[in-house]
């Protein structure tokens, strides 16, 4: 089975003002630290999703670039699915600067034994998605307009997702605001 990680990174991060993949974690960007995690878990390369606007370039790694930013992660979903060729992707948005590999890699352990998208208990992102026709049809239905459906949520009940209980919920925060990041960053001072 191929299995490929994906970083979402195609936010307009207009409440952080800031582009999240470029803030500072420890002494490395939130991109190299979110690729790092996937790296860890060995799956068949990585891509990032980036939106046509983020004209900076943060990485060699192969660009997917969001052709629907306007749909918010589903979009980015969408381009990913519709350019990477593998059996099943592991999607982890650039905004989680607490989630680790063990976090990750329970994922694609269900994904792998269940065949169906799994995530974390009211958390649909990270996502291990399932690549098939139905997926892909059901996404393009999103990006026609043909679905009113637009949430991550959505996709995962459509296709009977499988949430699962967090090694520690506190690893999924996610961070859209400095005043967000700023309580994550003393966080990590206090686990260092």
């Amino acid at each position: 089975m191929i299995i490929k990680g994906a970083i979402l990174a195609g936010g307009q991060s207009s409440r952080m003002g800031q582009d999240k993949a470029l803030l500072n974690r420890d002494h490395r960007d939130m991109f190299s630290y979110t690729l790092e995690q996937l790296e860890n878990l060995h799956l068949n390369g990585v891509v990032l999703s980036r939106n046509e606007s983020q004209t900076q370039r943060i990485s060699s790694m192969p660009l997917i670039t969001d052709s629907h930013p306007e749909l918010g992660p589903l979009g980015g979903i969408h381009s990913i699915v519709q350019n990477v060729k593998c059996d099943a992707v592991l999607i982890v948005p650039v905004d989680m600067p607490l989630l680790t590999t063990d976090d990750l890699q329970k994922l694609v352990t269900a994904g792998r034994n269940f065949h169906v998208p799994v995530y974390f208990e009211r958390n649909y992102l990270p996502l291990y998605l399932p690549i098939t026709d139905p997926v892909k049809e059901y996404l393009l239905s999103v990006v026609q307009g043909e679905n009113e459906n637009r949430s991550v949520r959505g996709l995962c009940n459509y296709f009977s997702g499988i949430p699962l209980s967090p090694l520690n919920k506190n690893h999924l925060v996610n961070t859209n605001t400095p005043e967000q990041w700023q309580l994550v960053q003393n966080s990590i001072k206090e686990i260092s």
